[in-house]
């Protein structure tokens, strides 16, 4: 099928409403949901309270569009991925390089995803609390059904699956959240890094 090519109006509606939700973005990364203003919102994309009216009816409109966009990438990269991977290994390492890489060319993007995942139920409105439980239990799903298979390989210790992306999700999470936050995480080292939380993961630290 031949993919329809935008007119100029189309374009520029799509430019204005991108820049919209990076200003948002910035903004609700710093001070929060339930902080920020559309005035705000306003000044940081250098448009006017209308225009955004003209794409949004409110901020939690932006923030839902925000954090649905976010999901999506995610849940995009998860699968084509899996698709692209044999070993459980080799998934989980391409997973954290894809979550770096995401995490250094998308900073604002990041912390705004890691205050909602941690303060959503009291911070932002009970729809925008329902869509993050909705996409953190359909990611969920798919590792523990990725980790099922692996032990079912012999790839992995046999052990609860849930306990296992506990582990997983705790040391990534952590080593990419104090490495942002201390600016020492490069896009040049991705691949170093990865392979370190990796081994980590897989062979621990004690010298065997």
């Amino acid at each position: 099928m031949e993919k329809k090519v935008q007119t100029r109006k189309e374009r520029e509606r799509e430019f204005k409403k991108s820049e919209i939700l990076d200003a948002a973005i910035h903004i609700f990364a710093k001070k929060g949901f339930k902080a920020t203003t559309l005035d705000e919102i306003a000044e940081k994309s250098e448009f006017g309270k209308g225009t955004i009216y003209n794409y949004f009816s409110n901020k939690e409109e932006i923030y839902r569009e925000i954090i649905i966009y976010i999901s999506a990438l995610h849940k995009k990269s998860m699968f084509e991925i899996e698709n692209k991977t044999e070993t459980f290994y080799e998934f989980i390492f391409e997973m954290i390089k894809s979550h770096m890489t995401f995490c250094i060319k998308n900073k604002d993007a990041y912390f705004l995803l890691v205050y909602t995942k941690i303060h959503h139920a009291k911070s932002t409105s009970s729809e925008i609390s329902k869509l993050m439980d909705c996409n953190h239990n359909e990611i969920t799903e798919f590792f523990i059904e990725r980790i099922k298979k692996a032990i079912m390989n012999s790839e992995v210790t046999d052990m609860d699956p849930e306990k296992i992306i506990r582990i997983i999700r705790g040391i990534t999470f952590t080593y990419v959240y104090e490495s942002l936050l201390a600016n020492e995480l490069k896009e040049e080292q991705i691949e170093t890094e990865a392979k370190f939380i990796v081994d980590i993961l897989f062979d621990g630290i004690k010298i065997k």
